[in-house]
């Protein structure tokens, strides 16, 4: 792992790759969740410094921000010797080899990113992923975070969580205890039409670009037409309106 000049690498059945071109975001481009970004700074600045520090799970809403406040973090405090592996789930069985090349870099700190994870009622996987995040017989090594993304809160498919039976309850209720292995949750929730319009005015201005009049109502009309309000629809209304000036 050569941790001195890469600040992201991917985990794969081949091993460790680097991510040589890491997408990397300014803080000031993450608005209207300014409650999640100072937790989850105050919790990395905690973890880089050695001092007591959370796992982490963002749920909620696609194009929320998700993924890019993780992005955000990395950018602020890679040259504070922050580090990332991004790994899907169906890897998470060989994880432990992946902890050896980590406790040779005890210089660095390293989040371990799951990115947009779930789990439904014939994927045993969460019973070893609770397993790793509880901490099993080897250590997890001082100088890992899991940060994990989901779109749901309790890391569950809605339709597994719909049973009246007893026995299916337990099992339920074995597969929400992953939940609780993560210490600091923080929620993305659905923009109002205010927090919506302030992004998109954010990006017309960030791309020279001059509202007219009625830029509200289109922008409005655009949200409806792809499923709703988000930091990600915002934008896109706005690239949509300089592609129009383009023309």
């Amino acid at each position: 792992m050569n941790a001195y000049n890469v600040y992201a690498f991917r985990w794969t059945i081949k091993g460790i790759e680097n991510i040589n071109n890491p997408d990397l975001i300014e803080e000031d481009e993450l608005l209207e969740i300014n409650t999640q970004k100072h937790l989850a700074k105050r919790n990395i600045q905690f973890f880089v410094e050695k001092k007591p520090s959370l796992n982490m799970l963002l749920w909620g809403e696609r194009g929320c921000g998700k993924s890019s406040l993780i992005k955000m973090l990395l950018n602020i405090y890679k040259d504070k010797g922050l580090r990332i592996v991004e790994l899907r789930q169906e890897n998470i069985e060989n994880i432990y080899h992946l902890y050896r090349e980590i406790r040779e870099a005890e210089n660095y700190r390293f989040i371990l990113f799951f990115d947009d994870i779930s789990f439904d009622h014939k994927d045993a996987k969460y019973r070893k992923f609770k397993s790793i995040l509880e901490g099993g017989i080897e250590k997890t090594p001082d100088n890992v975070m899991f940060v994990a993304t989901s779109n749901k809160r309790h890391l569950i498919k809605d339709e597994v969580l719909k049973t009246d039976d007893l026995y299916s309850q337990d099992e339920i209720n074995e597969q929400m205890s992953l939940f609780g292995r993560f210490g600091l949750i923080l929620g993305f929730y659905p923009l109002t039409k205010k927090q919506y319009l302030n992004i998109a005015k954010h990006y017309l201005n960030k791309f020279g670009i001059e509202p007219l009049d009625d830029w509200e109502k289109e922008a409005e009309s655009y949200a409806i037409s792809r499923g709703g309000r988000s930091g990600r629809i915002a934008k896109q209304f706005a690239i949509f309106k300089l592609l129009q000036n383009n023309d």
